[in-house]
């Protein structure tokens, strides 16, 4: 391995219990602690920009729906900037990796001023070469792009690339655009033995399993 693509949010960060649970602690902060089962099946298969056109109409009805995204958005930038942590031995493992001489970035959906925030805060931005975001690359992670850009930037080879991913259809994408994947365990994420064997060349419950001292 000459090169590794973190996903952050998942895979490097305990954080999608935050994602998880967002529009709900935001509803609770505006009085609102109870939702009919309609909506919030709704809720929870939609963007945060639709998401927010909802509440904007049936629940938060005194706010516009860019006032309902910005005061979410605004939510989750404090999660990032106060209370998300490293999940544990990532940055273990990133020394370990640094001093390999093993170049590093981040791929994320995150927009960057978050990844910015949280990274600079954990004290782990220094690991990394460069965060690629997908706003910024201008596709999700059902197309290999953000990868394909990773590789470009890192001037090496894709086989000398290594993929982490928590989500299984990061890492389908990724396993298809044909990069080593390791998929990592997340209590938010459900991933079959029969995902893993398909998608996965190595899957770790823990960044410990990496450390080459334990």
């Amino acid at each position: 391995m000459k090169a590794a693509i973190f996903d952050m949010d998942g895979t490097l960060l305990d954080s999608m219990g935050m994602w998880n649970h967002a529009l709900t602690d935001y509803l609770t902060s505006k009085g609102i602690k109870t939702i009919s089962d309609e909506i919030k099946g709704r809720l929870a298969t939609i963007t945060f920009s639709d998401a927010s056109v909802l509440i904007s109409e049936q629940l938060v009805t005194d706010k516009t729906a860019d006032e309902v995204y910005r005061e979410i958005e605004a939510f989750v930038f404090e999660q990032y900037r106060t209370v998300i942590e490293l999940k544990p031995y990532v940055r273990d493992y990133l020394i370990q990796l640094q001093q390999k001489g093993v170049h590093m970035c981040v791929a994320t959906l995150t927009n960057r001023p978050m990844v910015e925030a949280v990274l600079k805060r954990l004290e782990v931005a220094d690991f990394f070469d460069f965060i690629l975001t997908v706003p910024e690359v201008g596709a999700t992670k059902a197309e290999p792009k953000i990868y394909l850009e990773a590789v470009k930037r890192f001037g090496c080879a894709k086989d000398d690339c290594v993929v982490f991913e928590d989500s299984c259809y990061a890492l389908t994408t990724a396993k298809n655009a044909g990069f080593y994947c390791i998929g990592v365990d997340d209590p938010w994420q459900d991933i079959s033995e029969k995902f893993i064997h398909q998608y996965c060349d190595q899957f770790i419950t823990g960044f410990e399993e990496l450390l080459e001292d334990q």
